[in-house]
């Protein structure tokens, strides 16, 4: 064999191997894109409102004339925060989301 046959043949096994390596494989039909759905949790700020004036500051009991004014402003500001109490309790659970007991 002559020197030229080895290096056009070497040439042909290398243009061949090359060749092979840069082609695709065969792509089965067409390429599916699909959209995946993840949740996302979002913060949960409910809007609860002003905080309500309260009627038994320090001032209104110190300038009120007797006991039974007194009594009367403390009930007052404990009825206001006890319904604050159930409306932020009822906007935490809210925000918790459905209970886990529950079938």
């Amino acid at each position: 064999m002559s020197r030229l046959t080895i290096s056009l043949g070497v040439i042909f096994l290398t243009a061949a191997g090359l060749g092979a390596c840069a082609s695709a494989p065969p792509v089965d039909g067409p390429v599916k894109v699909q959209t995946v759905d993840i949740p996302v949790p979002a913060p949960c700020a409910p809007n609860l409102g002003r905080e309500p004036a309260y009627p038994d500051t320090d001032q209104a009991l110190a300038a009120a004339p007797d006991l039974f004014i007194q009594v009367k402003l403390l009930l007052a500001g404990r009825t206001l925060r006890i319904a604050r109490d159930a409306q932020k309790t009822a906007a935490l659970a809210a925000c918790a989301g459905p209970s886990q007991g529950a079938p």
